[in-house]
């Protein structure tokens, strides 16, 4: 099973990554690939081909990194890598990223008992938009970014989710193989 652990979004952003993408797919030279937008999720992390007997010890993971809902909200725009051409074009958080982090800490700590590797990259709380397949020099990127600071509306973070990703030639399917609550 390929697994990752993220954050469901409200309906709200499915309709605002949506509006970006209808703007952006005509102005972008770039190959681009655009994330559906009801599939747009902040990833926490990401278990890559885990066998199925492993799925208990990763709920048990969640469940005890959890520390009570938070308040959430989308902020300004960016890109992977944060120089040269970008591969990658997301949104952060303005609100919850320290709570986020903390639970990424924790998370992070329950996989390394179950057997994970322990994270590498830095942990940065987003949303992906857009993978760049191949980047033309002559778009407006700084033009995208300002399109990518909306007036994101804040939510409530009462919930985790462990996601199936399963790849298909139409683009990838999330199933959701079990969901923890941010308990008090």
């Amino acid at each position: 099973m390929r697994l990752f652990i993220g954050i469901p979004l409200p309906g709200e952003y499915a309709q605002i990554i949506r509006q970006i993408q209808a703007a952006w797919k005509k102005r972008l030279a770039s190959k681009v690939s655009w994330v559906r937008p009801e599939l747009a999720h902040v990833t926490l992390r990401f278990l890559g081909e885990v066998d199925e007997d492993k799925v208990p010890a990763i709920v048990q993971a969640m469940q005890e990194a959890a520390r009570g809902s938070f308040a959430a909200q989308g902020g300004a725009g960016g890109f992977f890598p944060a120089v040269g051409a970008p591969r990658v074009v997301w949104v952060g958080l303005r609100q919850g990223r320290e709570e986020c982090a903390a639970y990424f800490e924790k998370l992070d700590e329950g996989l390394a008992q179950a057997g994970f590797l322990a994270e590498s990259k830095p942990f940065s709380p987003h949303l992906t938009v857009a993978r760049v397949k191949t980047a033309a020099r002559n778009d407006e990127w700084s033009a995208l970014l300002v399109d990518l600071k909306k007036d994101w509306p804040a939510f409530t973070v009462s919930h985790v989710v462990l996601w199936q990703s399963i790849l298909k030639p139409s683009g990838p399917e999330y199933r959701r193989v079990a969901e923890v609550e941010l308990k008090e």
